[in-house]
């Protein structure tokens, strides 16, 4: 029983984390492009195009929305893990829906992997026409955004493992 207690105690930090880490990006993604003007702020990738005051409602409309690309699958893989904590906070260590939230995990990772690609490329082609040297394409896929693609497939073949086993105690349950 203390070890059931004691993953409700963790499940929740993990909740409370996901929660704040969610917000936080939120309200950072929104300082960045609509309160702040201060170049440095910005993403490193389009520092260099940006002088203080040069950037209109446009760039900024356009620099949230292109931010927003990573930060959906971001906010969902977190919403993901509150299902899991959920599950794990009310005491369902494996369950029917266990290894369908896994693999959702996973799914989201893999997404945020090549939502970080898309986002350096569209943020660069569109602010490099701020710096009056015409438009530049840059594909953009560093090492940790191949890593979350990777670490996301793993994740999702857990979830798949976790089907198949779940679907097993479920056959080996009903043997009498």
């Amino acid at each position: 029983m203390e070890r059931h207690d004691r993953l409700r105690r963790l499940s929740k930090r993990v909740y409370r984390f996901g929660v704040g880490v969610g917000v936080v990006s939120t309200l950072i993604a929104l300082l960045r492009w609509f309160v702040l003007d201060d170049p440095n702020l910005l993403p490193l990738t389009i520092a260099t195009y940006v002088k203080p005051g040069s950037m209109t409602m446009g760039h900024r409309l356009s620099g949230f929305v292109i931010e927003l690309i990573p930060l959906t699958p971001a906010l969902y893989a977190l919403a993901t893990l509150y299902g899991i904590c959920s599950d794990y906070n009310r005491g369902i260590l494996f369950g029917r829906l266990t290894g369908k939230q896994y693999r959702k995990l996973g799914s989201c990772l893999i997404l945020l992997g090549v939502a970080n690609g898309l986002y350096t490329t569209l943020i660069i082609g569109s602010f490099s026409l701020l710096d009056n040297r015409g438009l530049q394409l840059v594909f953009g896929l560093s090492t940790s955004d191949l890593y979350l693609i990777v670490v996301g497939g793993a994740v999702t073949m857990l979830g798949i493992v976790m089907d198949e086993a779940f679907r097993i105690h479920e056959e080996n349950s009903q043997i009498i």
